[in-house]
């Protein structure tokens, strides 16, 4: 049975956390907020979006709003982007190898792929853009029953705590990545199936994964 890596996009494979960074801060007069310092934001990096936003004094009413104008600006930047360093030869790899790649986003799948092309990762057996950040365990769930996939052959591969939640909702086992949004602690804190601190590390897990599945 093949094995299948499904990929979230930004903090994974996107280097973006600055970018989002400065988005924000771009867009924070226009909601009569001061910009955010590196460590400011380095100090709710962990925090939930709503216990964030409280910390900051933003009215959770204007949340919704303000998560829709910040993906709509993000997607004219996301071609500007650069994958995270080292993702790119370790996703080539795993391509070589014959693994099942797919990648589920909150952005825009045309955004994504003029990225992947760009960036010579148009490699990914589908990829696969959502209407929003929340309720992400409905998509890997829609997308593993859309692709006739194994949820015991197949792992979620994310930076952010909600990413194991969603994983582990849906039933299927999750890589956590450490270079992304969420700390280390902070992820190990939510029991992923699999952490990672390099992305090489991916090539050595896999193989140890598909060991176990023969």
């Amino acid at each position: 049975m093949d094995l299948a890596l499904i990929f979230d996009f930004d903090g994974t494979v996107a280097n973006s956390i600055e970018a989002i960074l400065q988005l924000i801060n771009k867009l924070a007069p226009s909601y009569g907020f001061e910009t955010l310092s590196q460590e400011t934001f380095n100090s709710l990096r962990d925090l939930p979006i709503p216990k964030a936003c409280r910390k900051l004094h933003f009215p959770l009413a204007k949340l919704p709003q303000a998560i829709a104008t910040v993906l709509n600006e993000y997607k004219h930047i996301i071609s500007d982007l650069t994958p995270c360093p080292g993702i790119d030869l370790v996703i080539r790899k795993l391509k070589e190898w014959g693994i099942v790649l797919g990648l589920i986003s909150s952005n825009d799948t045309e955004h994504i792929n003029n990225f992947l092309k760009r960036n010579n990762l148009d490699c990914f057996d589908w990829v696969e853009g959502t209407k929003g950040i929340l309720r992400k365990h409905n998509s890997i769930s829609a997308q593993i029953k859309k692709h006739q996939l194994n949820p015991k052959h197949t792992f979620y591969i994310g930076d952010e705590v909600r990413d194991i939640k969603a994983a582990h909702r849906s039933k299927v086992k999750v890589i956590s990545v450490t270079w992304g949004l969420h700390s280390e602690e902070n992820l190990l804190r939510h029991n992923p199936d699999f952490l990672i601190r390099k992305p090489e590390e991916l090539l050595d897990l896999v193989q140890s994964l598909k060991s176990s599945l023969l």
